[in-house]
């Protein structure tokens, strides 16, 4: 498994009007499962995942497109991971939004999605 964790973000994801217009943080976290044991022999970054190329494929997701959801969000995360490294076999995507008003000002929620390639 290789994982990226904390992978900030602020977007104009959300259901009420103001998230969208103002947006709000995100801390994005990747797990991935896949064919990463050559790269243990050969030190080659050829035989594993990019981690900036991972972080930078979570950036590009925030900023193609608006959610409504959170899970919506990690979904087409999740996607976007599966269609672009053939290495990875499956990925465990958690999405927290980092602020969220109506709970409180130091209340966070998060959405934890799976998904393997067919």
């Amino acid at each position: 498994m290789l994982a990226v964790g904390g992978i900030e973000v602020r977007g104009l994801h959300g259901v009420h009007p103001q998230e969208r217009e103002t947006g709000n943080r995100f801390s994005v976290d990747v797990e991935m499962r896949g064919s990463f044991e050559r790269a243990a022999e050969t030190d080659e970054l050829a035989d594993t995942v990019d981690y900036d190329a991972v972080a930078q494929s979570v950036r590009e997701v925030n900023r193609r497109q608006t959610y409504r959801l959170i899970e919506s969000f990690a979904g087409a995360i999740a996607n976007e991971l599966l269609d672009r490294f053939e290495r990875i076999h499956g990925v465990r995507i958690r999405v927290r939004k980092l602020s969220v008003e109506n709970l409180g000002p130091s209340a966070w929620t998060m959405v934890e999605l799976s998904r393997r390639r067919a």
